[in-house]
């Protein structure tokens, strides 16, 4: 039974896309005489959708001077959403902030979680995932061989690490043996880096390597081999039932969009690592 309902979820989630579906709030449930179908997501009505982040390279970044927002994430959402009669909103906030605005309201999507048993309950999460990052650690030049893959040798070492990011389990295992200094950004970690206030910090190369250009740091920081995690992004959705809705439309678009090869060249555009 649970193959056959989330078969049914599949369909009646494709079809949404191509008919009209709501705003943020008011749903309109699918009509149908088979029992089946009356356990399946409300349809979202046409109308404006918030989605929230923060400035993820690559992903989600925002436009200069008040230019429309780009990165893969808008250019999946733009294909799923408009052609369902939906209106995106790119809002950017802190990250904290914007995981909270999908726990609590009012955004219906958030860009770019990593999956975790602690998020899963607060949010629901896209069945697919849209990019795949790299974790490592930088260090300063000449001292790339601080790390070699042994948390154990770390012990000693103050390490850097970003409020509200997620590193992967064998971090978060190791984290009560190291010293670990929480920072507000990843600017904030690089500076602190560069001063000798920490030995290292831990990043998602993804978005990393522009920060990095942008303080001027390039012949500073150096990238540590080999990472310690790989970790895959998603679009995430209020817990509500509401949130059910947005998920089964956007899973159903980003379904459509690889089986039809236009995911990958979107990813590919963008130079983001899609996973399998």
């Amino acid at each position: 039974m649970d193959a056959l309902r989330r078969q049914l979820l599949r369909h009646a989630a494709l079809g949404a896309a191509t008919l009209a579906g709501c705003g943020a709030v008011r749903a309109e449930p699918l009509t149908s005489g088979s029992p089946a179908f009356n356990a399946v997501p409300a349809r979202p009505r046409s109308g404006l959708v918030r989605i929230v982040g923060t400035t993820f390279a690559r992903l989600f970044e925002p436009g200069a001077d008040g230019a429309k927002p780009f990165g893969l994430a808008v250019d999946l959402l733009d294909a799923i959403l408009i052609p369902a009669g939906h209106t995106p909103r790119y809002e950017f906030y802190p990250w904290l902030r914007a995981q909270s605005m999908i726990e609590h309201g009012p955004a219906q999507v958030l860009v770019g979680p990593y999956r975790t048993p602690e998020r899963e309950r607060l949010m629901r999460f896209s069945r697919q995932a849209f990019y795949e990052d790299a974790l490592v650690f930088y260090a300063r030049r000449r001292e790339e061989g601080l790390w070699w893959g042994d948390f154990q040798a770390l012990q000693r070492l103050s390490i850097g690490a970003v409020q509200g990011w997620v590193y992967g389990e064998r971090f978060e295992q190791s984290r009560a043996a190291l010293s670990v200094t929480v920072v507000r950004d990843l600017a904030t970690a690089l500076r602190m880096l560069q001063v000798g206030r920490l030995d290292l910090i831990a990043a998602n190369q993804r978005n990393s390597e522009p920060v990095i250009q942008e303080l001027g740091l390039g012949e500073q920081v150096a990238l540590c081999a080999p990472p310690f995690a790989q970790l895959k992004g998603h679009f995430a959705f209020s817990r509500e039932p509401a949130g059910e809705s947005w998920l089964a439309l956007v899973d159903a678009g980003m379904q459509r969009l690889r089986a039809s090869g236009e995911l990958q060249q979107m990813a590919a555009r963008r130079g983001v690592a899609l996973p399998e």
